[in-house]
């Protein structure tokens, strides 16, 4: 098998670590007893936006070289950032990550629709099929199977359907700006934005400062440290995923990349064997069965998007 699909296997690896690892911080430093009480973790990723703007700007330079509409753009595209990553962290609170990150394979089905709209890009009859197939799939992980009574997820089905259409508009715009300029000027606005509003949200919104930190008190130096290993392992999958795209089609690297929820689920069964104390994964048949036949339709799904 050429070396393009190992490089291009890296960036759904890397990605599913990322998930491991914000389920971890949710787990240990959010306030179990009250919901919807992780949101304070945006804030450590908002503040390494800065610093990740500052690099960028430092190693690549011409960061103003774009029109004042394109920065505006991009740096409300950071604020969209927080706005999907507290609603994703609410999804976590309540469901395993190995249900959550499935959900991922919905946005590109927004993304189509809105760059029908937006850009003028066009849907074809596969397209259509794999969106459908990836939305049944996603009813099945979105049904909790551990007792008789089968139950509906809607608190997580209401998280990430918001998180998969603030990840399509965010795309959107993001492709909009760049498609003709440079991405690292277009990534250093948009980290900037994070950057800023996440400051914004510190000094205006006293649940996220008081919760930031609680945080901060438990573990700061830990959080920090597990954002910035993060974040450095989300960039180093795009570059992979780009890297990949310059050695093969890029309706194969992208298919690569829809593995993403099988590696998840099966880096947490993993984790959960060798290290229970920091992965927790329900592993009997009755929840594991349903999660894993609902990966493999959307995985199946998406494979349409690209053919």
């Amino acid at each position: 098998m050429s070396n393009w699909f190992f490089i291009a296997l890296v960036a759904p690896f890397l990605w599913a670590i990322v998930n491991i690892a914000d389920q971890y911080l949710i787990s240990k430093y959010s306030e179990k007893e009250k919901e919807k009480s992780s949101g304070g973790l945006v804030l450590f990723s908002s503040f390494i936006g800065i610093f990740v703007a500052f690099f960028i700007w430092l190693i690549f330079g011409n960061i103003f070289n774009i029109s004042s509409s394109d920065k505006i753009l991009l740096f409300i595209n950071g604020g969209l950032t927080i706005v999907w990553v507290i609603f994703y962290l609410y999804a976590l609170e309540i469901e395993d990550v190995s249900s959550i990150a499935p959900w991922f394979l919905v946005s590109p089905i927004f993304g189509y629709i809105f760059g029908y709209i937006f850009l003028g890009e066009t849907l074809n009859t596969l397209q259509l099929i794999g969106s459908l197939i990836v939305l049944f799939g996603a009813v099945i992980i979105s049904i909790n199977f551990e007792k008789e009574k089968k139950r509906f997820k809607k608190k997580m089905v209401i998280y990430m359907t918001f998180v998969c259409v603030i990840l399509a508009i965010s795309g959107v715009i993001f492709k909009y700006v760049t498609i003709d300029g440079n991405f690292w000027v277009s990534s250093f606005w948009e980290y900037f934005g994070l950057g800023i509003f996440g400051l914004l949200i510190y000094l205006f919104v006293p649940k996220y400062r008081k919760e930031f930190h609680f945080m901060n008190k438990m573990g700061g130096k830990k959080i920090f440290i597990v954002n910035i290993i993060s974040e450095i392992m989300t960039m180093s999958g795009n570059l992979m995923t780009n890297f990949a795209l310059l050695l093969a089609p890029v309706t194969m690297v992208f298919l690569v990349s829809s593995f993403q929820p099988a590696i998840v689920i099966i880096l947490t069964l993993l984790g959960a064997k060798f290290f229970p104390h920091l992965i927790k994964e329900n592993a009997s048949s009755r929840i594991l069965f349903p999660k894993i036949i609902a990966i493999i339709i959307m995985t199946l799904g998406s494979i349409f998007f690209f053919l």
